[in-house]
């Protein structure tokens, strides 16, 4: 589903496309009556009618929306059961990614710059297995520079999309992965 700015879709009012990845696309999006941005996440319309495809997209959902700490992406709202397409709001992050701020420093970060958005991963990481679940697909592209007026940049933490519980690891036979990104024990 491509949705052209000023369309309105689940409420929200779309202002442009942020991105696409393996199991939708991302667009940011206003919320009329509150005036607040949002990353508006869309199930691929080629997905839709696929049951794992919508099951992995609900569980993404539920996950996200159980992990409230400054380091990960807030979820604000997602699609209901009789809802057509598949969709979630999440904060918006308008810092880019540590993928982009690799690339534009090509001989590499400060070293303490690095160390605090290391640091800030492993927060967020250490949250979410405190609360049973893995994130699976930790990766440049999937921690977000936010740049806090009160604590300066940050790394903020985002797609939940192939996270498992820790009860689900028991049963786990498959690898989905960023490949460069996983841990040994994955491949």
């Amino acid at each position: 589903m491509e949705l052209r700015a000023g369309t309105e879709f689940a409420g929200y009012v779309i202002e442009r496309q942020l991105g696409a990845g393996g199991m939708g696309v991302v667009y940011l999006a206003r919320h009329p009556s509150l005036e607040r941005l949002v990353a508006l996440k869309i199930l691929n319309d080629m997905l839709a009618n696929d049951p794992g495809a919508r099951a992995a997209f609900e569980r993404e959902a539920k996950l996200a929306a159980r992990l409230e700490h400054p380091n990960i992406v807030a979820v604000y709202d997602r699609s209901g059961p009789g809802d057509p397409a598949l969709w979630l709001s999440m904060r918006y992050i308008a810092g880019g990614d540590a993928a982009g701020l690799l690339t534009a420093e090509p001989g590499g970060l400060d070293p303490a710059r690095a160390l605090q958005l290391l640091a800030d991963a492993a927060d967020a990481l250490d949250h979410g297995h405190a609360q049973g679940v893995l994130h699976r697909d930790v990766k440049p592209a999937n921690l977000l520079i936010d740049h806090d007026r009160r604590r300066g940049e940050r790394a903020v933490l985002t797609d939940f999309g192939i996270a498992k519980t820790l009860e689900d690891t028991v049963t786990l036979s498959s690898v989905a992965a960023s490949f460069a990104y996983a841990a040994p024990s994955a491949s």
